[in-house]
């Protein structure tokens, strides 16, 4: 019977676990508005093009690329800081941290599997930020992919009507049904 109480108490825990992990998730993940999606894919590419600097001998490329976007990197890591703050007040710092450090890390693990094929991609975006003078920051790292955390607050233009969700109505129990089985009775 012990055991019953043990496993079910342990069930009980691991559930509620996991739905604070999830909720946790979910308040972390917000909305990210326009400039903070493209914050998130910036941090994204320029991890990228960093470790391209190390793993892939293109400091030279790389030190030009932040020297043609040295004011949009600026302007974008400070909205990727104040995002990550906007988010959690008391973890933000350390979850922008966390987060470049997690795109550094997988930019590393890509080298690491494909070096060739990541150092030719990283070729690749070099040429295309360095080689159009008109570019900006903003339409060089829009195809960036970001952890699917990061949902877009959804757009709402004047004159659209949001969608109403009305939750549904619990219909009233006419019959109540025991519970069957022993349950996690506790021995006396």
């Amino acid at each position: 019977m012990r055991k019953i109480v043990k496993t079910g108490a342990a069930a009980l825990m691991l559930t509620c676990m996991a739905g604070n992990v999830w909720a946790a998730a979910a308040t972390a993940a917000g909305c990210a508005r326009p400039v903070d999606m493209s914050a998130l894919q910036t941090a994204a590419k320029q991890q990228r093009l960093m470790v391209a600097a190390l793993s892939c001998n293109a400091a030279p490329l790389y030190n030009d690329f932040v020297k043609a976007y040295q004011k949009e990197l600026q302007y974008s890591d400070k909205a990727l800081q104040a995002y990550f703050r906007r988010l959690n007040s008391q973890t933000g710092t350390a979850d922008y941290h966390a987060y470049k450090t997690r795109m550094a890390n997988s930019s590393s693990m890509q080298s690491i599997h494909d070096i060739t094929g990541y150092c030719a991609g990283a070729k690749a975006a070099f040429e295309e930020a360095l080689g159009n003078a008109k570019l900006t920051l903003v339409a060089f790292v829009s195809d960036t992919m970001v952890d699917d955390a990061f949902a877009p607050c959804q757009l709402r233009t004047a004159g659209s009507v949001p969608e109403q969700k009305t939750p549904p109505r619990a219909k009233p129990v006419k019959t109540v049904i025991p519970a069957q089985g022993s349950g996690l009775a506790t021995s006396k």
